[in-house]
């Protein structure tokens, strides 16, 4: 009997700790729960995992159903999920940015580069182990969850931790199909679910965020409790896309280039290459006097290695892009082994690769591993840059 008055202190005295104020500055946690409304069965459960827990805070992210506890030990910091039947569904650490897979940092490199980093953690139970990176970019939270390969599965916007102690992250959780509300599954009828992750908005709201498969085509859907789709969005797995536009006012870190690089100039021509909407890449073409020169850019106005920048001859022409289909056989030896480093027993489905001026920029391919698939992208070179698992 003493033991469980012990073990019942323990749980309300940790409990209390929920309710200090510096804990319910968190805007994503603003139903943050006192002791008696959280189930017995939950707090036993954080209880019995961490006994020697200096702090635990609890809410709701399901209502009646699935509730998150924030816990501190002298040693970790772990965010659990937990059913109303004591269940755990979901456990995370709080780990070093240094301790994420490379693939992880490779693809945050790429696609938020100059990103402030806030946290990460590694899922340790649950659906789909993996990671999650929280990131600020461009002025933006982002919530990034990778599976266990490193590969990215989906990402999450507006979710803020705690102001000034940058923790802990904002409760999601990964959802099961069963465990969705009902609503939620009649609004995706007819579709193959994926994966869903649970969140709450900044009202204290539960969304969605659904990715699913329509008739062959990947989509990511955000949908409220009552299955309503807020917001659908078709994932792009064609490939590599880059288009040749013209400029007809040139941007004012390309006219700075210029005139510092060729004063005098006239333009003869200008192309930026887009990539998924994004340029990438600036080609122009001058007259300097009775000279012609042509340069390559990057985003950023930065001579590329190897641009030609001397004299050239007349007729100098914008690049030429060129997008070609590739079997198993023609990926590069680098490419090959990174797959089968990374991705036993993998399977080729189809790819490209994309080049400028017949020089390979990059490779986009489609693999397959049991019943996964993954979109990944390598560089001119073969070097990895960024998986994505659709």
């Amino acid at each position: 009997m003493k033991t469980k008055l012990s073990l019942i202190a323990l749980v309300s005295v940790l409990a209390l700790n929920a309710c200090t104020k510096d804990q319910n500055v968190d805007p994503q946690n603003t139903s943050t729960l006192a002791p008696q409304d959280v189930p017995v069965l939950v707090t036993q459960t954080v209880a019995t995992v961490y006994p020697k827990a200096t702090s635990v805070d609890y809410s709701s992210l399901q209502t009646n159903s699935l509730y998150v506890a924030n816990v501190t030990t002298p040693t970790i910091e772990a965010q659990v999920v937990v059913s109303n039947k004591g269940i755990i569904k979901e456990e995370a650490v709080k780990i070093a940015k240094a301790d994420l897979p490379a693939a992880v940092l490779a693809y945050l490199d790429t696609n938020f580069p100059g990103a402030t980093f806030e946290h990460a953690s590694k899922k340790t139970k649950g659906d789909i182990l993996g990671y999650r990176v929280e990131l600020i970019f461009n002025n933006e939270h982002y919530s990034i969850f990778f599976d266990q390969t490193g590969a990215f599965l989906s990402q999450v916007t507006g979710l803020k931790g705690k102001s000034g102690k940058k923790g802990p992250a904002p409760a999601v959780t990964e959802i099961s199909f069963t465990d969705l509300p009902a609503p939620v599954q009649a609004a995706i009828n007819g579709m193959t679910f994926k994966r869903a992750i649970l969140t709450k908005d900044s009202n204290g709201l539960a969304v969605y965020h659904i990715h699913v498969d329509k008739a062959g085509v990947p989509f990511d859907l955000d949908i409220d409790i009552n299955g309503t789709i807020l917001k659908s969005k078709e994932m792009n797995q064609k490939g590599p896309s880059f288009t040749r536009i013209d400029l007809s006012q040139l941007p004012s870190g390309l006219v700075t280039f210029l005139n510092t690089n060729a004063a005098g100039f006239k333009i003869d021509y200008a192309v930026a290459i887009l990539k998924d909407s994004i340029i990438v890449e600036y080609h122009v073409g001058v007259t300097v006097g009775t000279s012609k020169k042509e340069f390559h850019l990057d985003a950023n106005f930065q001579l590329l290695p190897n641009s030609s920048t001397g004299k050239g001859g007349p007729g100098h022409n914008p690049p030429a892009l060129v997008i070609t289909n590739l079997t198993a056989n023609d990926l590069p030896t680098a490419i090959k082994t990174y797959l089968t480093t990374n991705y036993a027993g993998w399977a080729f489905v189809k790819g490209a690769s994309a080049a400028v001026d017949n020089v390979v920029k990059d490779y986009h391919l489609i693999i397959e591993v049991a019943t996964k698939k993954y979109l990944l992208e390598f560089d001119g070179n073969g070097a990895f840059k960024k998986a994505i698992a659709l």
